[in-house]
């Protein structure tokens, strides 16, 4: 363009009408150069867009990688991503990188140059001006929410968990050593990777997060079990010879702490406590101890965050013991997994795993095999029973200490209400853990409060065919009746699934809405994540207990295969972190 105007200027030159040459320099060159500068001058504002647009991006993607950058680390990054960006052409280019890291995201700078096409016509005129290029210059900041976080990690720690995509063979039951492409190990990294993004530094109260591993129940913690030992048990555990809670001492027969014998009539004769049943146990063996699992509260408050207390005997939980069931494991084709004490009664498999004799007699002895001393329990009055509870806490370390120490290991099967409702409790302020920001305090109204729950599975009653209905559980056994009642309403499992679902999808509406009156105010942000080959119905369960995001869309997620769970954590964890560009 250059060449052909000035070829033009020459041959008008030679021009004997002078006249001609004096018109057209007045009036042709200038709106020649106003025309040409606006096209460059817009080329120049599409290339700042192009470059902004890619700048943005770079800056969102650097802020959502877990980890600490150096500056040149972290320039390179930026490079990188910007340059993978379709973006201007080769009259184009980006002639330098900065970034900076501030208290809580990033600036990222870009300055490039465009190859200006009609200004440089202007070193032909009197102005003497050189336009050959066109800066372009501009700059993002990223930043990170900066709402306190309260996180609690709800993970399923079933059996099939130590299984891979598909669930094959023995699977579940290798707990000892599960593959690294199994479902636990999958979920460890991606949960790992969750935390490095959220807690960058290192005991920052701007985040808490809590674990809780769940099976067919929980566990409160060691520091609950060596009170209780030591004589100084917390108010709201039903830690008392003689049961007060509902469903204490239900599986048992009666006992008169008076007489301090069993039995079945009197003023003082009342359901045996749990804590009674296990010191007789830690007598003959000290080693077999009450591991730390709770049974989940008497209807409704299983469903409920109300606060524990002695006014009211049945908000207080209830130290779970998976009962000794009978030797007469084959009587009438009756099975019975878990009978670690040698019966005293001989009436029938019933009355010999209701009989207190078996841990009065002088000859309490065990089968050989079955009593059970550590984690994870295999057999005993402790079968079932996960890691603890890890509070929230804003030490990284401990959190992923307890991710890591996870193990799956199977006995009861799937109960999605045992695990959700200790996720809930953990975010409280009122006991068992009290942690979690209350309501008058200054940082409430800014504090998010959130639970990520995770399920490889639908909720799963074991079936039995023997007297009990079902494997024990937190919501004890399907067969037990209480008053006229069952625990999950019927004794026929897959009926006490269909119950178990209902108060699944209870359970999710009170804690998003946090005990309040509100339906539509979630208090408590939801996610919900399932894995696997799934029935509509359970998706359909799950995607209804997620919150709803900004744009009324559920916070669900389904991963398929092992391979897929990173990438839900990590959107996630930017949902949480709600990265934002702030210029």
């Amino acid at each position: 363009m250059y060449r052909v105007l000035r070829h033009a200027l020459q041959t008008l030159r030679r021009n004997e009408r002078g006249n001609v040459f004096i018109l057209f320099g007045a009036t042709t060159i200038p709106l020649f150069l106003i025309m040409g500068g606006a096209v460059d001058f817009t080329r120049q504002t599409r290339y700042k867009a192009d470059l902004a647009n890619a700048v943005d991006a770079a800056a969102l993607a650097l802020a959502r990688q877990p980890g600490e950058f150096t500056k040149e680390e972290a320039t390179a990054f930026v490079e990188n991503y910007v340059e993978s960006f379709p973006m201007g052409d080769n009259e184009f280019s980006v002639q330098t990188y900065d970034v900076e890291k501030l208290d809580n995201g990033y600036r990222v700078s870009a300055s490039g140059m465009v190859q200006a096409q009609f200004l440089p016509v202007a070193k032909l005129s009197s102005l003497g001006v050189n336009l050959d290029v066109l800066e372009v210059n501009v700059v993002a900041e990223v930043m990170h929410s900066s709402q306190p976080i309260e996180l609690a990690l709800v993970f399923d720690n079933t059996g099939s968990m130590n299984c891979g995509n598909v669930q094959t063979g023995n699977c579940a039951n290798n707990w000892t050593n599960p593959g690294p492409l199994s479902r636990i190990a999958a979920l460890k990294t991606a949960a790992h990777t969750l935390i490095d993004s959220l807690m960058t530094d290192q005991d920052s109260e701007m985040i808490k997060v809590a674990l809780v591993p769940f099976e067919g129940d929980v566990n409160i913690g060691q520091t609950y079990v060596d009170a209780a030992y030591a004589g100084s048990p917390p108010a709201w555990l039903d830690w008392s010879d003689q049961a007060k809670a509902k469903y204490n001492g239900q599986n048992f027969g009666q006992f008169d702490s008076v007489a301090n014998a069993a039995c079945t009539t009197g003023p003082n004769c009342k359901p045996v406590g749990h804590k009674w049943l296990f010191d007789k146990l830690t007598a003959k063996d000290p080693n077999v101890k009450w591991a730390g699992c709770v049974e989940m509260r008497a209807e409704p408050y299983d469903l409920l965050d109300t606060p524990p207390t002695l006014s009211n005997l049945n908000t207080l939980f209830v130290p779970r013991l998976w009962p000794d069931e009978p030797d007469n494991a084959n009587d009438g084709g009756r099975t019975y997994q878990n009978n670690y004490l040698q019966d005293k009664v001989t009436s029938g498999p019933a009355a010999a795993q209701k009989s207190l004799t078996k841990f009065t007699s002088t000859s309490l002895a065990w089968h050989s095999g079955m009593k059970d001393m550590a984690f994870p329990y295999e057999h005993g009055p402790n079968w079932g029973c996960p890691r603890p509870i890890v509070p929230l806490t804003s030490n990284k370390a401990t959190i992923d200490a307890a991710i890591s120490n996870m193990l799956s290991y199977y006995s009861t099967g799937t109960f999605i209400p045992t695990g959700l409702v200790w996720g809930w409790h953990v975010l409280s302020d009122t006991e068992p853990f009290t942690q979690g920001v209350a309501p008058g305090d200054e940082d409430y109204e800014e504090t998010l409060k959130a639970v990520i729950l995770f399920t490889d599975g639908e909720n799963v009653v074991s079936g039995t065919n023997n007297h009990n209905g079902s494997r024990f559980s937190g919501y004890n056994y399907t067969g037990l009746n209480v008053g006229g009642t069952y625990r999950l309403g019927s004794p026929i499992a897959s009926v006490a699934v269909d119950n178990m679902d209902d108060k699944t999808a209870e359970l999710c509406a009170n804690v998003k809405t946090n005990n309040t009156d509100a339906e539509d105010d979630d208090n408590i942000r939801l996610y919900t994540i399932t894995f696997g080959e799934m029935l509509d119905e359970d998706e359909a369960l799950m995607r209804n207990c997620a919150s709803l995001d900004e744009s009324g869309d559920p916070l669900y997620f389904h991963a398929p295969t092992t391979g897929t769970l990173q990438g839900i954590f990590d959107e996630i964890g930017k949902d949480l972190t709600e990265i934002r560009l702030s210029m």
